[in-house]
């Protein structure tokens, strides 16, 4: 394995006067990173169509799933049912490579037979750890890497074809971890209209509530994992990670569902799993939908630990978030909270 991986990095610190040079970056700006700091095995789309696509559809449409679990335990890809139970086994890593219009952000065109690698920075050297083709729907899997990425620590799932890219996190925590879970639309954006006016316009950025990155980042300075849980669709989840880094919000898992389904349920059966078969402790849980208040209540969440922004804030008995800015409450309630 030490002599594979000589080699990949080798060729990948090689130069070659009929490609562009290599960048020295240690991670990457999905989808579209200017340059890379490797080489990959192939160059180019394998498929005539695919080329024309995403000349004509440059939107980007990936998917690369994230998971979430115990180490060396139960474990949840974001592309489990929402009935099935979180099992036992390695972490694997699943997506899908597709384009759209600029102006078509919910409909998604697959890019079938292309080549796709898995790639890390392990803090010293880039490396690669698996590689597959896209089957005929633009899906992609590697079941069975063994590998398994440090907790905020992204994959990248590499369309070889032009060079673009997607991320894959893992978050994987022992049971009797404290997290932090949170809804995005209305919670962290300003209003639920946000992410419907991104949606025909792949330049509109929502607008952030107030001191909503502040709030997540007084967290993760406290050493507390993220849960992003939304009820937006997988076909959003370009969107959805490029605003949460563009912005400043901590890496941490991003659960977003199959389909446009019920959010109370999506995100109670979610929150089972983190609560029942993680054994996880959400010590903050923040909403803005009855559907939040919902959830969390479903699966025990204390009202004092559940906070609720926007014109439902309070209700059901939860901790209001005053004023849509979460400034009073990061002074008073998480600075309060001792570091995890």
């Amino acid at each position: 394995m030490r002599t594979v991986l000589l080699v990949l990095l080798v060729g990948a610190c090689s130069s070659d006067p009929g490609q562009a040079p290599l960048t020295h970056d240690t991670t990457l700006k999905c989808p579209t990173p200017e340059g890379l700091p490797f080489r990959t095995a192939t160059t180019g789309f394998q498929v005539a169509q695919n080329e024309r696509l995403a000349s004509d559809e440059p939107r980007s449409k990936d998917q690369a799933s994230d998971t979430i679990g115990n180490p060396g335990g139960l474990v949840a890809s974001i592309y489990l049912a929402d009935t099935a139970m979180a099992a036992a086994g390695p972490v694997s890593y699943h997506g899908v490579k597709a384009r759209t219009a600029v102006t078509a952000g919910y409909f998604a065109d697959p890019l079938p037979g292309e080549h796709v690698s898995l790639w890390s920075y392990d803090g010293s050297a880039w490396s690669s750890i698996a590689s597959a083709t896209t089957d005929a729907d633009g899906a992609y899997d590697l079941p069975a890497t063994s590998f398994v990425a440090a907790n905020k620590q992204p994959l990248y799932s590499m369309l070889e074809a032009d060079g673009s890219c997607a991320e894959h996190y893992n978050t994987l925590l022992p049971a009797g971890s404290k997290v932090v879970v949170t809804d995005i639309d209305g919670t962290l954006t300003t209003d639920d209209n946000q992410v419907i006016d991104q949606i025909p316009d792949a330049t509109y950025v929502p607008v952030a509530m107030g001191s909503a990155v502040a709030l997540m980042t007084a967290w993760d300075a406290k050493n507390y994992p993220i849960i992003y849980l939304t009820a937006r669709p997988h076909v959003l989840r370009v969107e959805s990670r490029g605003w949460l880094r563009d912005e400043g919000f901590p890496n941490g898992a991003l659960i977003t569902a199959i389909q446009t389904e019920e959010a109370g349920a999506y995100k109670t059966a979610w929150l089972q799993r983190m609560v029942n078969q993680f054994g996880w402790d959400v010590v903050a849980a923040y909403g803005n939908a009855d559907t939040d208040i919902t959830a969390y209540n479903n699966v025990g969440i204390p009202k004092d630990k559940t906070f609720i922004v926007g014109p439902l804030a309070g209700s059901s008995g939860t901790q209001p978030i005053v004023g849509m800015d979460f400034a009073a409450h990061i002074a008073g309630y998480v600075a309060a909270q001792p570091s995890n």
